[in-house]
C-alpha cells in the first residue's frame, strides 16, 4: 500500500504543476480571483505530494495488481483535484464538478456547463487543458516526473496498462518524451492553422487542445458549429483523425520522416476506410430525410461521423435533428473508436478487425473438410488464438458494462435509445449526446456516466479488478510482506 501511495504522489505532483498554467492564463486576462485559486491549489497539491513522498521511502517494484490499482486511482485522484476549480470558480456542486473534471481528463466531452461566455477564461482554459493532459495520458506525465532510478519493470507495466502495446525502442522515458514532443508539435500546428482562419488566440488554443486529444470540449455553446466555417471544420476534422491514430506511428512518420508508416499500419487504413463508408451512408441518409442538398449533407456527415468514430464529440449541427439511421450509426461508431495507442476511446479498430476476421474464419471453416487447417490472418499477418480470445473477452465485457450503465439510465427515466447512446458516449469517451445533459439530472445518472468515463478511459480491466476481493487480499498481503 505504501508503494501505491508513493507512486500516486507523483501523479499529484504532475497535476499540481499543470495547475500553474491556468493560473498564468487567468492572470493575463486580469482574473485575479481565478488565478489565486489555481495558484493556491497548485501549491497545496505539490507540497502535499512532496511531503507524502519524503515520508515514504522508495519501495520495491510494483506488482501487476499494484500497477492496475495505481492506474485506476491516478485518474480518480486527478479528477478529484481537478474538480476543485469548478467548485470554487463556477460554484458547481462536488458531484457536478467531478462529472465535468472526469469528462475532461478522460477526454470524453460530455458537459453539464452552460452559457460558456459567462465563465472565466481561466476556467475554460483549465477545462480544455485537462483534455489535452488526458489525451497524452496522466500516466505518461507521471513517467516523465519519475527519477531514472524509479523506472523499473513496474513502470513499464504501468505504461502498458492503458492499452499501449508499442515496442519501446527508446526506453520508457525516451518513448514518453518522443510521444509528448510529437503531441506538442501537432498541437502547435493545429493552433496556428485555426488562427489563420480567423479564430482568436484563446479559442484557437482551446480547440487545438480538445481536437488533438479527441476530447470535444468547446468554448462555445454550439460547439464547432458556432463558427459556421467550413475551414474551421476541415482543420478540426484533420486533427481529430490525427488524434485517433497511434502516436507511435506519428513518431515514426514525423520524427523519423517515414511517411509510409501511416500506410503500413493496418489500423490507419481501416480507420480511413470506415470514415469513407460511413460518411457515404450518413450523407445519403441526411440528404434523403432532412431536405439538405448533397454538399451540405456531405459536410455535416463528414464532420460528425469523424467526430463520433474518433471519440472527439464535437458537433457542427444539432444532432438531435438527425434521422434515426444516422443517429444509430453515430452511436455505433462511438463504441468502435480509433486506433490503439491514440487519444481515442471505444473498443478500438484492431479489436473490431479481429472479431470480423473471427467471423470470416468461422464461416470459411464451416464449409471446409474437418481435417483442413486454416489459420486466421489480418492483412497477411497470422493472428493467434490468444489474441482473438482477448479481443472477444474485452468486447464482451464492454457490452456488459454498456448494458449495465444503460439500465441505470433507463431506471432513472431515459428512453432506451437515449440511455444506450448516452452510455455509449460516456464509456467510449466520446461526448456526443442526443439528449440535453444538465445539472438537474438525477445523481444516479451523473455517477453512472462518470463511472463509465473512468472505466472506458482505462479500457475496463484496471477498474473492474478493483471490485474483486482477491485484489484487496493481495494488496494487504503485500503490505504485510514488505517492511
Amino acid at each position: 500500500m505504501r508503494a501505491l501511495v508513493r507512486h500516486l504522489s507523483y501523479v499529484t505532483s504532475a497535476i499540481g504543476l499543470t495547475l500553474l498554467v491556468p493560473a498564468v492564463i487567468s492572470l493575463i486576462y486580469g482574473e485575479y480571483y481565478e488565478s489565486s485559486c489555481f495558484l493556491t491549489l497548485s501549491i497545496i497539491t505539490i507540497s502535499t505530494s512532496l511531503l507524502v513522498r519524503s515520508s515514504l521511502r522508495a519501495s520495491a517494484e510494483l506488482t501487476y495488481i499494484e500497477v492496475m490499482a495505481v492506474a485506476s486511482f491516478a485518474w480518480i485522484l486527478a479528477s478529484s483535484i481537478g474538480l476543485i476549480p469548478y467548485v470554487l470558480i463556477a460554484g458547481m456542486t462536488p458531484v457536478d464538478a467531478l462529472f465535468e473534471s472526469m469528462s475532461g481528463f478522460t477526454t470524453t466531452g460530455l458537459t453539464l456547463m452552460e452559457n460558456m461566455s459567462a465563465h472565466s477564461r481561466g476556467l475554460l482554459f483549465w477545462r480544455a487543458f485537462t483534455q489535452w493532459i488526458g489525451g497524452i495520458s496522466i500516466i505518461l506525465l507521471y513517467i516523465l516526473l519519475m527519477p531514472e532510478s524509479g523506472l523499473g519493470i513496474g513502470v513499464l507495466r504501468l505504461y502498458r496498462v492503458e492499452g499501449r502495446s508499442e515496442v519501446l525502442a527508446y526506453g520508457v522515458k525516451g518513448t514518453a518524451i518522443r510521444l509528448l514532443l510529437t503531441y506538442s508539435l501537432y498541437t502547435v500546428m493545429c493552433c496556428l492553422m485555426l488562427l489563420l482562419v480567423g479564430l482568436s488566440p484563446f479559442e484557437a488554443l482551446a480547440h487545438a487542445f480538445t481536437a488533438l486529444s479527441t476530447g470535444g470540449f468547446s468554448v462555445r455553446d454550439e460547439s464547432v458549429g458556432a463558427y459556421r466555417s467550413p475551414y474551421v471544420e476541415a482543420i478540426i476534422m484533420a486533427f481529430m483523425v490525427i488524434g485517433a491514430i497511434s502516436f507511435l506511428t506519428h513518431g515514426k512518420a514525423v520524427l523519423e520522416r517515414r511517411v509510409k508508416a501511416f500506410l503500413e499500419n493496418v489500423e490507419v487504413t481501416t480507420l480511413l476506410t470506415f470514415v469513407t463508408i460511413f460518411v457515404a451512408i450518413a450523407t445519403l441518409d441526411l440528404a434523403a430525410h432532412n431536405g439538405w442538398d448533397f454538399m451540405q449533407a456531405l459536410r455535416l456527415s463528414s464532420f460528425n461521423v469523424i467526430s463520433a468514430l474518433t471519440g472527439t464529440g464535437f458537433t457542427s449541427a444539432n444532432v438531435v435533428e438527425f434521422p434515426p439511421l444516422t443517429k444509430g450509426l453515430l452511436t455505433t461508431l462511438m463504441a468502435v473508436g480509433g486506433c490503439v495507442g491514440s487519444t481515442s476511446g471505444g473498443v478500438k479498430i484492431i479489436r473490431v478487425m479481429l472479431l470480423l476476421s473471427l467471423l470470416r474464419h468461422t464461416l470459411i471453416k464451416a464449409v471446409l473438410p474437418p481435417e483442413a487447417v486454416k489459420v486466421m490472418k489480418i492483412k497477411r499477418q497470422v493472428v493467434s488464438d490468444d489474441e482473438v480470445m482477448r479481443a472477444a473477452s474485452f468486447c464482451f465485457m464492454y457490452l456488459l458494462m454498456l448494458m449495465a450503465i444503460s439500465a441505470i439510465l433507463i431506471v432513472h427515466g431515459l428512453d432506451m435509445f437515449s440511455a444506450i447512446s448516452t452510455a455509449s458516449s460516456a464509456q467510449g469517451t466520446v461526448g456526443i449526446s442526443f439528449i440535453k445533459l444538465h445539472v438537474g439530472m438525477p445523481m444516479g445518472v451523473k455517477m453512472a456516466l462518470t463511472f463509465g468515463m473512468w472505466a472506458g478511459r482505462l479500457e475496463l480491466i484496471p477498474v473492474l479488478i478493483l471490485f474483486m476481493p482477491r485484489t484487496w487480499k493481495e494488496l494487504l498481503a503485500l503490505r504485510r510482506r514488505r517492511p
